[in-house]
């Protein structure tokens, strides 16, 4: 049977193969020995270079100085702040990650750290990546495992991007520090079994890559959950809605079952319109109260009508809702014959199809047109 592209890439880097790497690459990981030529107590000296050179307050500096002991110049430290300065970083950045780790200060720059930074350079990564990388895990360069240069070149070849790789290290400061053999590749084994093909999987790993980091059997029981509620593994709705529900708890989704059962909708009506629009839970109860009561008591329309159509409710209220019903309504008040469009077609419509059909069409009421053009911008927002 022939193999989509996706399975080749993600066969390879699961497997582990190796790739050819730099030179530089091979010491990325390199001895850890710091460089103080001793411990005797020198700490006042230590924390006034804090205060000066890092940005520390003093009573951070005095306690950061206990763990660098006796430096005898400061070149030493004036060599680690000046390779981190040549790679982008400025005194905001240097205050965060000296901060984190003081004892980065005691680190050999031509043995030590120079090689990790040429490393991921010879990765492919920027300078600008480097700053993220390392301002986003805190003990990324002094970091003692010996795969973490194998897990960076995992996770190319699973996202296919630098770029990818370096968003989610900002949004998750563990996510390199996950295990490949325990975590990762039995959940991706785990969607596999779910019947989920090997581009649906690339799919995964851009768009909801922290649906892997999870622990095997809360995975499990996910799915178990999402296949509960009515969704069946082929359904194509099925990735978004675990994706959906890994970040609701059963006790908020029962919460807006309550919400809308309040407005009328049985709960066969919620689940079905979870099924076409599952984000809706998402969105705080209190944000859906007052759509909902626009929509109802102004706009006129049947609880029921949403219930069928709930990519409604996932439209901004005042970006889209409110001022395409009012120029409707306005529009129709004036005596204008307007054919009879359903709401969730004229609110589904592009923002420039709107604008030519009730906008520019009836210069005749500039009011009409001040009343839309002061809502709001980025109306083309859901």
């Amino acid at each position: 049977m022939n193999r989509s592209p996706y399975f080749s890439l993600l066969s390879k880097a699961l497997a582990f193969i190796p790739r050819s790497r730099p030179a530089d690459a091979v010491h990325f990981l390199a001895s850890h020995s710091y460089s103080a030529a001793s411990r005797a107590p020198q700490s006042s000296l230590m924390a006034d270079y804090l205060v000066s050179s890092c940005g520390f307050d003093p009573d951070k500096a005095a306690k950061a100085s206990k763990l660098l002991g006796r430096i005898e110049s400061r070149h030493q430290p004036d060599s680690v702040l000046g390779l981190f300065q040549s790679y982008g970083f400025d005194n905001t950045h240097l205050k965060k990650v000296i901060s984190a780790n003081p004892r980065l200060l005691l680190l050999d720059v031509e043995k030590t750290l120079a090689p990790k930074f040429r490393a991921l350079q010879d990765l492919g990564f920027s300078c600008s990546d480097i700053t993220h990388l390392v301002r986003s895990n805190n003990h990324f360069i002094s970091h003692k495992s010996q795969t973490i240069l194998s897990k960076i070149q995992l996770w190319q070849g699973l996202l296919g991007s630098n770029d990818f790789l370096v968003n989610l290290c900002k949004k998750n400061r563990r996510f390199l520090g996950y295990s490949i053999e325990k975590r990762i590749q039995p959940n991706i084994e785990i969607l596999r079994d779910c019947g989920i093909t090997d581009q649906k999987l690339s799919m995964i790993l851009r768009q909801y890559p922290l649906l892997i980091t999870r622990n095997a059997e809360t995975l499990k029981a996910l799915i178990s959950r999402v296949e509960g509620l009515g969704v069946p593994r082929t359904s194509g709705m099925f990735l978004l809605i675990l994706s959906v529900l890994q970040s609701v708890s059963e006790k908020n989704f029962k919460a807006h079952l309550e919400f809308f059962k309040g407005f009328g909708w049985s709960e066969d009506d919620f689940l079905a319109a979870f099924r076409k629009a599952p984000t809706f839970v998402r969105f705080s109860l209190k944000s859906l109260q007052r759509k909902m009561e626009f929509l109802v008591n102004e706009a006129r329309c049947a609880p029921s009508y949403l219930a069928l159509r709930p990519v409604i409710l996932l439209m901004s209220l005042e970006k889209r809702l409110m001022p395409r019903h009012r120029i409707l309504t306005g529009l129709k008040s004036r005596g204008v014959c307007i054919s009879n469009l359903s709401m969730s077609t004229y609110m589904k419509y592009p923002e420039k199809k709107f604008v030519e059909k009730f906008v520019n069409c009836y210069k005749e009421y500039p009011e009409l047109i001040e009343l839309y053009n002061v809502a709001p911008k980025h109306r083309t927002a859901l």
